[in-house]
């Protein structure tokens, strides 16, 4: 069971480490005859806006090696600010290969709180973990001390990796298109995955490396619709479905978690059965 549980617990991470560590991308309109410079600096306006926010409701897809290169969705809140970063979401149990803990093919619930992630699944019938139906890994098992040092900060949320569109290296009009019943512009732009400022240890403790190919959807109000990022073999979608909004994410009770980070750890090493 351990090694069923600890390979689902890999691409369930990976998707929520994923799209919090990567950028969400916003830009303002591109009128014909705009310099790449100009709408640079539009770019990292539209940056602070939305970091301003506070919280963002999203619906995310993750694809690549971390995953298998099998596409795995997640649905839910982000908030971040002075509380640290902190999400509630759902993921349908065979995305995160944890059928094996979740019955009648249901959704495992996602959260991350106090710089851990835990995993919500049908009450554990036998073994070591026998009544749990909490499993808990550390954030720094995932992403690093200094990727979980910049979550307890609040940085790593959807828009933190936007402060890092002043570097870059080019920016394309694509179209009009409807996203979500919304009008959207559509727009591109290529970022050195070294230049995503705190959150580039995030990518890294997932093997991405390389340029971040973004390509974002504006709305009618300015603001992100759709981001789709592809960096090497890995692609990452995020629909932002609304920004604002709050919800506090609760810590499950002790009695019922199991804490697996040691074993992640040892699997990540190459040490696990």
């Amino acid at each position: 069971m351990k090694s069923r549980t600890m390979t689902g617990l890999v691409a369930a991470v990976a998707v929520v480490a994923g799209t919090a560590g990567c950028s969400a991308v916003a830009v303002t309109q591109k009128a014909a005859g705009e310099s790449a410079e100009t709408v640079v600096q539009a770019l990292s306006h539209v940056s602070d806006e939305a970091s301003k926010a506070g919280s963002a409701e999203i619906s995310a897809t993750m694809a690549g090696p971390a995953t298998g290169g099998k596409a795995v969705t997640m649905k839910g809140l982000y908030s971040w600010g002075d509380g640290g970063l902190a999400m509630e979401t759902t993921m349908p149990a065979e995305d995160a290969q944890m059928t094996h803990l979740v019955k009648d093919g249901g959704t495992v619930t996602v959260r991350l709180v106090n710089g851990s992630y835990y995993y919500g699944v049908d009450p554990i019938e036998s073994g070591p973990y026998a009544g749990k139906s909490w499993l808990k890994v550390e954030a720094s098992a995932i992403v690093g001390e200094k990727g979980a040092a910049g979550m307890a900060q609040g940085q790593g949320d959807p828009t933190a990796g936007l402060k890092g569109l002043k570097y870059a290296k080019d920016t394309a009009w694509v179209g009009v298109e409807t996203v979500n019943g919304k009008n959207t512009k559509h727009y591109r732009a290529s970022i050195p995955a070294a230049k995503m400022g705190a959150t580039a240890d995030m990518p890294k403790s997932l093997g991405l490396s390389g340029d971040v190919v973004m390509d974002v959807w504006l709305d009618e109000k300015g603001a992100p619709a759709r981001l789709n990022q592809v960096m090497g073999e890995t692609s990452i979608s995020v629909d932002f479905l609304s920004f604002g909004g709050t919800k506090t994410v609760e810590v499950p009770p002790a009695a019922d978690v199991a804490d697996m980070t040691a074993i992640l750890k040892e699997q990540k090493e190459g040490k696990a059965a």
